[in-house]
């Protein structure tokens, strides 16, 4: 086997050091949760400037205040549509990041998705035990 630099050399060595690094450093759960992060703060900004906002206005305007009236002029049109659309997207995009990871992940790497995202049992009872007993 060639070694350069301690790694070895061949593609199915190159797909086991990646298929180790995905696992070891939790990739796959840091990728899905910028993907969604990402969605959901669109979402929540769609939520506020297309719902919230525009309801808010039309309370103000409707204190019947001449500076009210007069800043917040075109303001005070609630945008349902867009924020429907907006959460059709998000939930389209919490769809598709699950199956790039189970399709990416599961097959062309080989990684057990289902044992990657559980906890290691055993190394979390082997830390209870060893701090129990160090008290």
């Amino acid at each position: 086997m060639n070694m350069v630099h301690g790694m070895t050399r061949g593609p199915n060595a190159i797909r086991d050091q990646m298929k180790k690094f995905i696992v070891d450093n939790g990739i796959i759960g840091t990728a899905a949760g910028v993907c969604i992060a990402v969605s959901t703060k669109d979402t929540i900004q769609s939520f506020v400037g297309d719902i919230i906002m525009p309801a808010i206005y039309l309370l103000l305007v409707t204190l019947n205040s001449p500076y009210f009236s007069k800043s917040l002029l075109n303001k005070h049109t609630i945008d349902f549509p867009k924020f429907l659309n907006q959460f059709v997207s998000w939930i389209f995009v919490v769809i598709m990041t699950f199956l790039f990871v189970r399709i990416a992940f599961g097959n062309l790497f080989g990684v057990d998705v289902n044992a990657v995202s559980e906890p290691d049992k055993t190394a979390t009872i082997a830390a209870v035990a060893t701090s129990s007993n160090n008290k």
